[in-house]
């Protein structure tokens, strides 16, 4: 048991003195064990004693070869699979196997020690001006147009300098890694000599390393940007350490506080002033000089972007069903009335759909971020419509399609029985008005509180049925000088 510092002083004293043991104990009212245990010096106030781990027991198989075995295993391993790799518990049961009489609980101490003992050590790396470009993928979240969304952040960084960019996204599919990649290089102004990856399905078809099977949508990327890959070994993110940081940098930046936007592009916006900030404001310990002038320095150095960017955009062919929609990953984009039964190809970007037929865009769809939320353009749906007046009740073009707030707010604000018929005429109105001016119309109808197709046909300056001048009526007036006569007899006979 440890005493304090002026009671060792003490008895140091005491006993140099020529004091016994038994009169110091008497003059410091302690016990003479511990007068005995510090008078001579042999132990320090404050030394503690050294007990044995505590744990399971050794039954009587020597340490040293318990501790090579374990080293053995430890090795391997390294070479496995993450999920894979053994347990203290795994190595145990091979080593009792193996004849060894030991603890489970010997095993895993034995096994942390020798871990911290050979920890792995690691080399220092050094790039040169725009020699390469470490890429990852990391996820936050972000309130966009008023709902927690989960945010997937595509985030590069140039290890020379530390200039850094991420890219938003709702996913982490093909199109966006393929686009976080032309928005980097945009960024930077200038494509680097190579890029450094973990081995992502996006870009690696098998294998790790320097084993690794390139996808062939990848290497187009890498052809039309002219670069070279470097891909890391498996479970090893010490090797592009740079941007390991750069994803918790983001994630410290951008989104914490956690932003509150009304779209991707708004949140792209904030994403992208946060990473100039950092660029212009930033220095990492132990350089010289700053990110800001070292990355002045590494731009000069990229090599320059092609005339064209790539059109990283998934073609999908597709047929159109008699409903007027094509179906992709479970949501359903309409297409106009005469391409039913037609094949198309549907481009799928990041947050848009585009149908094309036989070279030509017919339309473009808003990608949803929720799996399911059917994109029907009610503008397609109108001369079918019109022919099946009795689904306009529960056409569902009607009730949740794609079409402007102002039609949305008529559909609601209108109190007709027949207004599903009447926002139909309203939109035929498209097909020979300019839609700026049939919105305005339609803007100016649901501000009254009843908004109607004759109102709106009213501020568009459209005559109407209801709005016609009746035809003249000739109307047959009764001879009033016999009543007039009648009157006067009476007034003669009073």
């Amino acid at each position: 048991m440890a005493i304090e510092l002026d009671q060792y002083k003490r008895i140091r004293r005491l006993y140099n003195e020529g004091h016994s043991q038994r009169h110091i104990a008497r003059i410091l009212r302690c016990s003479r064990k511990i007068v005995r245990k510090y008078c001579q010096g042999e132990i320090s106030h404050d030394a503690k004693r050294e007990t044995p781990p505590k744990g399971g027991r050794s039954l009587g198989t020597p340490r040293e070869a318990i501790e090579k075995e374990l080293l053995i295993l430890l090795d391997e391993n390294k070479t496995l699979p993450r999920k894979q790799r053994r347990t203290s518990k795994t190595m145990w049961q091979e080593l009792t196997k193996k004849g060894f009489t030991v603890g489970e609980s010997t095993i895993r101490r034995y096994a942390r020690n020798l871990i911290q003992k050979h920890p792995e050590a690691f080399v220092p790396l050094y790039f040169e001006p725009g020699e390469a470009m470490q890429v990852d993928w990391g996820d936050a979240k972000a309130w966009v147009d008023g709902v927690k969304t989960d945010v997937s952040v595509f985030v590069t960084i140039l290890p020379y300098s530390y200039g850094l960019y991420a890219s938003v996204f709702p996913d982490k599919t093909n199109p966006c890694f393929f686009a976080g990649h032309v928005k980097s290089f945009e960024f930077f102004g200038g494509v680097p000599r190579r890029c450094i990856y973990d081995n992502l399905r996006s870009a690696v078809a098998k294998n790790s390393g320097t084993t690794a099977v390139k996808q062939e949508e990848f290497k187009k990327l890498e052809a039309h940007y002219s670069f070279d890959s470097d891909f890391c070994n498996a479970f090893s993110g010490w090797e592009k350490g740079g941007v390991e940081n750069a994803v918790a940098i983001i994630r410290r930046i951008a989104f914490t506080p956690m932003p509150c936007v009304k779209s991707f592009a708004e949140l792209q916006q904030h994403v992208d002033a946060c990473c100039l900030q950092y660029i212009e404001t930033h220095k990492i310990r132990y350089r010289s000089a700053s990110i800001k002038s070292m990355f002045t320095e590494e731009l000069k150095c990229l090599n320059p972007l092609p005339l064209t960017p790539l059109d990283t955009a998934k073609s999908i062919s597709a047929l159109v069903c008699h409903d007027l929609t094509v179906l992709l990953e479970g949501t359903r984009y309409s297409v106009p009335l005469n391409y039913v039964g037609e094949r198309v190809t549907l481009k799928v970007s990041p947050f848009t759909v585009s149908i094309w037929h036989k070279g030509k865009v017919i339309c473009t769809h808003t990608k949803p971020q929720i799996k399911g939320d059917h994109q029907y353009m009610t503008d397609h749906y109108l001369e079918l419509l019109s022919r099946k007046p009795r689904a306009l009740m529960n056409a569902a073009p009607l009730k949740k399609g794609v079409m402007p707030e102002e039609l949305k707010r008529f559909l609601n604000v209108c109190r007709a029985k027949d207004k599903e018929e009447q926002l139909l005429q309203i939109m035929l109105l498209g097909r020979t008005v300019e839609p700026d001016d049939l919105l305005w119309a339609v803007d100016k109808a649901n501000l009254s509180g009843s908004p109607t197709h004759q109102l709106v046909c009213f501020y568009l300056g459209i005559a109407t049925a209801e709005s016609e001048v009746l035809p003249c009526i000739t109307v047959e007036h009764a001879d009033l000088l016999e009543y007039d006569g009648l009157m006067g007899g009476d007034k003669e006979h009073e």
